[in-house]
């Protein structure tokens, strides 16, 4: 029993002893640096995983971002297309569409003249005459274009005035009617004023083309006008007397068409 006491605390016990307390300590850090780098792997795990729940949100928000980039682009595209496609648009043109019925010439659907064999009554003449008043007097607001005379335009009952010394239309200043009736024409003193006004309606065309001749050389009004308005390609624009209804219809027609002429300048030119 001594023997083996003795023995047990022999070096080479002792030696066995003091490896295997080493060999349980390291094994007790390796536990515990395992413990820890499966700490950082869980943290690594959790902040991976954060990452990724940010990157899934940033591509969200780009791909919304490239949405809206590729509407606004499609919308300023398309703005584009219609800005070209106004800027091309002659808005006198299609306000005040001036065209033709037989011998007649038209705006806006309203004719102008009267012939014995088809009868235009006069309210429908006194409208077209209306809408050639403003048409002019639109295209003198917004073109560098200035007139002698100064068109009130009051639908069938338009007037042609002239403006005193400052260029204004007071009550002083003389008014001629653009308009008239089957009896007013030959009666009640209204025949000379609806004479004048027509051949100062004819007279602010003739300044036009004259203005615009001026600007641009190569434009001539298709039908000339002579003799400050009282006629247009040589035919009278007074109504009755000399001038027959035929002549009168076509003298309008003309007119007509002189102020088509305006209208196109008027579509380049507008302030």
């Amino acid at each position: 029993m001594a023997d083996a006491a003795a023995e047990s605390t022999s070096p080479a016990a002792r030696e066995c002893v003091e490896k295997q307390r080493l060999l349980r300590m390291k094994l007790a850090r390796i536990r515990l640096r395992r413990v820890e780098i499966q700490r950082k792997q869980w943290k690594v795990a959790e902040l991976r995983e954060k990452w990724l729940c940010s990157l899934q949100g940033i591509q969200f928000e780009r791909s919304l971002v490239q949405e809206q980039r590729a509407s606004v682009k499609s919308l300023a595209e398309h703005c584009t297309t219609q800005l070209e496609a106004t800027s091309q648009m002659n808005a006198a043109n299609d306000c005040f569409y001036i065209w033709h019925a037989g011998p007649f010439g038209t705006i806006n659907g309203f004719r102008l003249g009267r012939l014995p064999v088809e009868t235009v009554e006069w309210h429908e003449i006194n409208a077209a005459l209306g809408q050639v008043a403003l048409l002019l007097e639109t295209i003198e607001n917004e073109t560098p274009l200035q007139l002698s005379l100064t068109l009130l335009p009051l639908g069938s009952y338009s007037q042609v005035a002239i403006p005193n010394s400052q260029g204004k239309v007071d009550e002083k200043s003389k008014r001629f009617n653009l308009y008239a009736s089957d009896g007013g024409v030959l009666s009640f003193g209204q025949k000379g004023s609806f004479h004048k006004a027509l051949e100062y309606l004819l007279q602010i065309i003739g300044e036009a083309g004259n203005y615009i001749s001026e600007q641009d050389p190569a434009f001539r009004l298709p039908y000339a006008v002579s003799e400050g308005g009282r006629y247009i390609n040589n035919i009278p624009i007074t109504y009755g007397g000399s001038n027959s209804d035929e002549l009168w219809t076509r003298a309008l027609k003309f007119m007509l068409t002189d102020v088509k002429w305006i209208v196109a300048w008027a579509a380049k030119h507008s302030c």
